[in-house]
């Protein structure tokens, strides 16, 4: 077995989240029975028709490609999908409005309304423990388009969107390819480690950017068996290698930016809302996940490569015993040819 497999698939199995959780679960079914008993009425009060069968619901994001990881809060994607005539009603606010209204309980949950999506959130002792996005689609002859925009906001319009065609992209990736998702958590769990303090979503990396280079530069090392420290280390460094970086004079550097297109419509650069001083921390600490994997692969012990790890991955990752000098001397007599 490669150096630190048995590591690296032991904090694969601790952080991986293969189902819903119950509690996760159960409020979803709630909400989405809420809004098949309410958005339809509360629609009407903006003139507009739709039908509690017209509605369809479908999962998106982490939890539909397997790449959930643990940490708080967990999120979850599910979509609201209704025919529209968006040139009949071309305020999406409207539809979030209502959306809103419809998952409402005074004083008890308070949605949100942000710019993809309504947002209800649930906290336990004053932290946020979970949250359920519902983006909404109109469908119009036969193409989706997404409700963008802020309750408020004068920017705001419906996006030509496929979010089922998203789905399979991901699923086709992943297909036959356990390495590929086991990447694509660690990567998640760096981002979750080194954007804690965030602020702002402006801020991080949205993760389905992460996700999609992952899956474009994402580097197969199996020698009669995995090896994902290796793996890693490339995928990451392909990734850090799509920045276009500048320096001044000294060569210090002052700039770093990088585009990931959407896969399916309408082709957005998901990093679009990053600003340069983001885009730089962005570039500075994708190069640290490079260059400490790198300084682990090219160290014989194990025990002293996984802290080079830890540093990427936290101190979840397990670091092996050191290896005895008896352990060493019996391990190079297995493989010498004398």
């Amino acid at each position: 077995m490669k150096k630190l497999q048995k590591e690296f698939e032991k904090f694969n199995d601790d952080i991986k989240i293969d189902e819903e959780a119950e509690a996760l679960r159960h409020k979803r079914d709630k909400l989405k029975s809420d809004i098949e008993e309410y958005f339809p009425d509360e629609c009407a009060e903006y003139g507009i028709d739709i039908n509690k069968s017209d509605l369809q619901f479908i999962n998106q994001g982490s939890y539909k490609i397997g790449t959930t990881i643990s940490g708080s809060p967990v999120d979850l994607d599910y979509a609201v999908i209704f025919p529209l005539n968006i040139y009949d009603h071309t305020d999406p606010r409207k539809l979030k409005k209502a959306a809103k209204k419809a998952l409402e309980i005074k004083n008890v949950r308070i949605p949100t309304i942000k710019e993809p999506c309504v947002t209800v959130a649930y906290h336990a002792n004053g932290n946020e423990t979970m949250h359920i996005d519902f983006p909404l689609y109109a469908k119009y002859n036969s193409s989706l388009y997404l409700a963008r925009g802020k309750e408020n906001s004068d920017d705001y319009k419906w996006e030509l969107a496929d979010p089922e065609g998203l789905n399979d992209y991901f699923l086709n990736a992943f297909k036959n390819n356990p390495q590929l998702r086991r990447i694509v958590r660690y990567i998640k769990k760096w981002k979750q480690l080194k954007y804690s303090n965030a602020s702002s979503t402006h801020e991080t990396p949205p993760s389905v950017g992460l996700t999609i280079m992952a899956c474009q530069y994402f580097s197969l090392y199996k020698c009669d068996e995995d090896d994902d420290l290796s793996s890693f280390y490339n995928t990451m460094k392909w990734i850090r290698d799509q920045f276009s970086v500048s320096k001044d004079i000294y060569g210090c550097l002052i700039g770093a930016s990088i585009k990931c297109q959407l896969p399916v419509v309408p082709y957005s650069n998901v990093y679009y809302k990053m600003t340069a001083n983001y885009m730089l921390t962005f570039y500075k600490r994708i190069n640290e996940a490079v260059n400490n994997p790198k300084e682990a692969k090219n160290l014989s012990e194990a025990h002293e490569a996984a802290k080079y790890i830890r540093k990427v991955l936290g101190d979840d990752f397990t670091v092996p015993a050191k290896e005895t000098q008896n352990q060493f001397t019996r391990n190079k007599g297995e493989y010498s040819f004398g």
